[in-house]
């Protein structure tokens, strides 16, 4: 049996109970004390063991007629508790049979896709499945299902009595091994779409315009810089703030990117490789900065495909506010014995981060941008949760250490470059 033994098991222990059945009661609760500490931790083991010390103590203290009466309340008991947590579920729950005809319809189905229990039980679920070619059939989620596989966020559509589609996700699996019925989940994305829609057309308009407005302002400047001359800190001034806004564009782009709903498949990485790179561009942009590594042969991690940014952020972050006499970066990429995680630690000789960008790397909640720390930071943090990472920040007069940790597949010997 699998997991479900534990709850059978405990539906039956409550029958007894509320029956009076103390003898069988105590038997059960003797025979979990005779088990020995090993056996406790292996859950699913402990849980198949008490079930049959269960339907023994049964056998062995009961009659027919009183087994049969504990039994029935433990099941009676467990279809009141999944019927009350269908009931209570916030979105859409639909259990249909072979022929994919309605058999199960809960309070949000009815509120989410429309149609009232009393209309779509005994009728096709494709009574509600939209024609759409661009999203995938009832009849192929089924043949998915029948095939044994369990279906995860499937972009569907729907529509309602009124004639209005509905953009979907379902989660569905087979409802047992035996039978070909099947339970379904739907989830209205309909409003989140329109969202992640409005925002993508807005940030590319806006993007778009203010590379074409940067471009006429520095052609314009351009022509003014032949009447100056090169050392003119307001021409400096003015070139340091519009490539400023141009590198706000880019990154702009990469959010819209990492908060892109279909980009979720990790990317393999070698991160070694990633931080050379990444370490190679900051000396040569940062000549004066002396920047030291030690890197394995070899790591490789999983994570969003804007990683690498992640890491150019936070490298150009420890150099481009180090005040130091002769500023020092180092990186170092390490494995721990376990190969879950990779930990890449960057530590600078810089003033330290404020409190308030150190809560940016840090914060694992969507908060209210903060002036003072633009967007590259919050980037940052993005691309590293979407990779399943995390960041710590440590501060001292001596410096900054940021320290991110990765999901990683391998491991090889390290070397120091």
């Amino acid at each position: 049996m699998n997991g479900s033994t534990e709850q059978i098991a405990g539906a039956v222990f409550r029958a007894i109970t509320r029956h009076g059945h103390e003898e069988v009661e105590q038997a059960a609760i003797n025979a979990y004390a005779d088990v020995d500490e090993d056996a406790r931790s292996d859950r699913e083991g402990l849980s198949r063991t008490m079930f049959a010390e269960l339907l023994d103590a049964l056998a062995h203290h009961l009659d027919s007629d009183e087994q049969v009466e504990v039994l029935t309340a433990a099941i009676e008991g467990l279809v009141n508790r999944f019927g009350t947590v269908i009931d209570a579920a916030p979105v859409a729950i639909c259990a249909v049979d072979a022929d994919g005809v309605v058999q199960l319809w809960n309070p949000a189905a009815e509120r989410t896709l429309g149609y009232d229990q009393s209309v779509i039980l005994g009728r096709p679920f494709e009574t509600t499945w939209a024609d759409d070619d661009e999203t995938i059939s009832l009849s192929a989620c089924l043949e998915r299902i029948r095939a044994g596989e369990r279906l995860t966020g499937i972009e569907t559509r729907h529509h309602r009595p009124d004639g209005s589609l509905l953009d979907t996700q379902v989660w569905a699996a087979p409802l047992d091994d035996d039978t070909q019925n099947a339970m379904f989940v739907v989830v209205d994305v309909t409003e989140r779409h329109a969202r992640q829609e409005r925002l993508s057309v807005l940030n590319r308009v806006l993007r778009h315009n203010i590379r074409n407005d940067l471009n006429v302002a520095i052609g314009h400047l351009d022509r003014l810089a032949e009447q100056l001359p090169a050392d003119d800190p307001s021409l400096r001034l003015v070139r340091e703030r519009l490539d400023s806004i141009l590198e706000l564009s880019d990154t702009a782009r990469r959010i819209e990117r990492v908060a892109d709903a279909d980009r979720t498949d990790a990317i393999s990485f070698d991160l070694a490789t990633v931080l050379a790179d990444c370490i190679d561009r900051l000396r040569q942009d940062v000549p004066a900065a002396e920047v030291c590594a030690t890197l394995p042969d070899r790591l490789a991690v999983v994570g969003h495909e804007l990683l690498p940014y992640a890491f150019e952020n936070v490298l150009e972050n420890a150099v481009e506010h180090n005040d130091a006499a002769e500023p020092t970066v180092s990186v170092e990429l390490t494995q721990p014995p376990d190969g879950d995680r990779a930990a890449v630690r960057i530590t600078d000789n810089g003033p330290g981060l404020p409190p308030v960008e150190r809560q940016v790397l840090q914060t694992t909640e969507e908060t209210q941008l903060t002036h003072s720390t633009g967007l590259g930071l919050w980037l940052t943090n993005w691309i590293v949760r979407k990779s399943s990472g995390r960041v710590d920040v440590d501060c001292s007069a001596s410096g900054t250490t940021v320290v991110i940790e990765l999901p990683t597949e391998t491991g090889h010997s390290s070397t120091t470059t």
